[in-house]
């Protein structure tokens, strides 16, 4: 019976023996072990270390822009820190794997730095790479000397590092490429208090202090999904980047395609569908065309140089911008040829706008080398179902005609190509020598 009754009193002792360490922190210890726990971190360091790799093949690929290659050193960075905390849970990688967690935020910052280089950026990358040294310093030394006492201090170096980055980047860039950077923002803001919360939780539910692990795991799982956002910003952002370059390459080439190089008029092929657009717009025989050209230039082009020719077409070109309406149209015919079209007007308007071209052309030349530039006008008014070319025709006799007539003036045709009539002839500015 003593036997017996002792027999009792032992099991009875053991069972006591076994709740006391569960009730003292052992669910905490049994809970950081779980192979589950353990599973989840595999699966983030995988699917990490996947979006670094696909990254990198991206940017291998096609040409990079500066900051790429510092978000894909944050990502294949913190896969290292979760792989740290997932596959070598020993005492220096778990005092590695939050420095390596903790670095993203910053070195996503000094990315977005160098990738919006000529926008202004609040702070600076001294700043960004300074906090980043003291923070990992802090982060690693806690965790290799007091690893026991290492998750708070840990938590707290990661809500700085997350809510700074997360500031300057609301204060960043503005245009376009400012949503999905303001969106990194607010992940990294959020993201800043995910392992705090976590411990915390862990800490009311034990009422014993979270294991060093159940922080790693916390972090590791915050920095995964980081991950998986930055990846979605960066290629947001390299696309956005494309696609304007594109479109600046589109609006060159058209550039290219209709204004001439030199002058910064539209081209004869330009001009001519500016011109025949308007035509379908306006009533019938209400522009006029003219055809101009500069007298002797082939004389400034042997005394004074090719130079000093591409010079005066510039300055004709200039004057002629200047007394243009928005509605018309100018363009270079070829060689030292323009022409213009007026809207709605008639031949008596378009003289007076042939004479202020002139002044403003003398004006323009008095400071420079050249000598004084005169002009030889031929003027036309378009008739109904007339087409450009058949006016250029017309408007180029005109032009012969005031050559005939001593240059540096504007002659009107009317009647047809094949018997002109010269209307008008007035004399513009200064007579050629």
């Amino acid at each position: 019976m003593v036997t017996k009754r002792f027999g009792r009193r032992s099991k009875a002792l053991q069972c006591t023996s076994l709740r006391k360490p569960l009730q003292r922190g052992g669910l905490n210890t049994m809970a950081a072990t779980m192979p589950a726990s353990i599973d989840l971190l595999l699966f983030a360091t995988v699917a990490q270390a996947a979006a670094a790799a696909s990254l990198t093949a991206f940017g291998l690929r096609r040409d990079r822009h500066p900051g790429w290659w510092w978000w894909l050193a944050a990502m294949w960075l913190t896969t290292a820190g979760a792989a740290c905390a997932a596959l070598a849970p020993g005492p220096w990688a778990l005092s590695l794997a939050p420095p390596l967690l903790l670095q993203w935020p910053l070195v996503t910052l000094m990315g977005l730095r160098r990738f919006h280089a000529r926008q202004h950026w609040p702070g600076h990358w001294g700043v960004d790479a300074t906090l980043l040294a003291v923070a990992s310093l802090v982060a690693w030394a806690v965790g290799l000397l007091t690893p026991e006492h290492a998750t708070w201090p840990v938590v707290v170096c990661g809500l700085a590092v997350h809510l700074y980055a997360a500031a300057v980047m609301f204060n960043g860039p503005a245009g376009s490429e400012a949503t999905p950077v303001h969106f990194l923002g607010g992940t990294v803001a959020l993201l800043a208090f995910a392992p705090g919360l976590a411990v915390l939780g862990t800490d009311l539910a034990t009422q014993a202090p979270a294991p060093p692990l159940a922080a790693h795991a916390a972090r590791v799982l915050a920095a995964t999904l980081g991950a998986i956002v930055l990846a979605f910003v960066a290629l947001t952002l390299l696309f956005e980047r494309t696609e304007r370059q594109l479109r600046e390459s589109r609006r060159r080439l058209r550039l290219l395609a209709n204004v001439d190089a030199l002058t910064q008029v539209p081209n004869r092929r330009r001009f001519n569908e500016l011109a025949t657009q308007a035509l379908r717009a306006d009533p019938p025989g209400s522009a006029v065309l003219l055809l101009f050209d500069i007298d002797h230039f082939k004389q400034i082009n042997d005394r004074l140089g090719h130079p000093a020719g591409d010079r005066a077409l510039c300055l004709v070109a200039g004057s002629v911008l200047e007394h243009l309406r928005a509605m018309d149209a100018a363009g270079r015919h070829g060689g030292d040829e323009f022409v213009l079209l007026l809207r709605r007007t008639n031949t008596q308007h378009a003289m007076g706008v042939a004479a202020r071209i002139v002044a403003e052309l003398q004006k323009r030349t008095q400071n420079t080398p050249l000598p004084p530039l005169s002009l030889s006008f031929g003027l036309v008014q378009l008739r109904g179902g007339e087409d450009i070319d058949a006016a250029l025709r017309r408007a180029d006799q005109a032009l012969y005609e005031a050559k005939r007539q001593g240059r540096s003036r504007a002659v009107a045709a009317s009647g047809d190509e094949d018997q002109p009539v010269f209307s008008e002839s007035r004399p513009l500015g200064l007579m050629p020598a």
